[in-house]
């Protein structure tokens, strides 16, 4: 047997100390990318230079909200008929989504919350609700007005907003959500907006812990 020289200990060690650093190179990489595809696909809240902050803002305190830009300007039908403009929200918090009448995916579940969450705001809070149609081609003020009793919308609080196919797609680009070719493939977060127009965050409508944090974030944007 050929003796074990000074020189094949080293080798060794080099080799082992090579394995042991590539795969902490390789571990370190696994999480970096996780991490990124957790965050993915959410708009992220912008910095004070106007760049957008680490992913691990998406998830603000209640306390302090994170800021992710402004809230498209828009002048739409509402379901009355009459015009609606983001103007007639300012100075009130409001919750925004993008559904359709015919849907028969998430969009009664969104519905549904949208209106629990109207239940558990007051008018003397000044919460409104807005509802963007993104198959404004189906969805005339007299469809929505049916769709709105479905879940008793109250006139004045909750807006269900339709308009050219284009200006729905430019303000769920404004929104930074994804515009759409097809109604089904629309987003499911719910949008919360300060009363200054500002957007404070975005919500998996899928997900029930979402849904508990968009209604305490909610609160602390109320009139008290």
């Amino acid at each position: 047997m050929k003796p074990v020289t000074s020189s094949d200990r080293e080798k060794k060690i080099f080799k082992v100390t090579i394995l042991i650093f590539l795969a902490v190179f390789a571990a370190l990489m696994g999480y970096a990318i996780g991490r990124q595809v957790v965050g993915a696909g959410s708009p992220r809240p912008l910095t004070g230079r106007g760049h957008r902050a680490p992913t691990d803002a998406l998830l603000p305190l209640p306390s302090r909200l994170a800021v992710y830009g402004p809230s498209p300007e828009f002048s739409l039908t509402e379901r009355s008929g009459q015009t609606f403009s983001k103007g007639q929200l300012l100075g009130k918090p409001w919750i925004a989504n993008f559904i359709f009448t015919s849907c028969s995916g998430q969009c009664p579940l969104m519905s549904s919350q949208m209106a629990k969450l109207q239940s558990q705001f007051s008018a003397e809070t000044g919460m409104q609700f807005v509802s963007f149609t993104v198959d404004p081609k189906r969805d005339t003020p007299e469809i929505l007005s049916e769709y709105a009793a479905r879940y008793g919308a109250e006139p004045g609080r909750w807006f269900f907003l339709t308009g050219p196919n284009e200006e729905i797609n430019r303000i769920l680009n404004e929104f930074y959500l994804s515009p759409v070719d097809q109604p089904a493939m629309h987003s499911i977060r719910f949008i919360l907006v300060d009363p200054k127009g500002g957007i404070r965050g975005y919500y998996d409508s899928s997900d029930a812990r979402a849904m508990e944090q968009l209604e305490d974030n909610a609160k602390t944007l109320v009139v008290r």
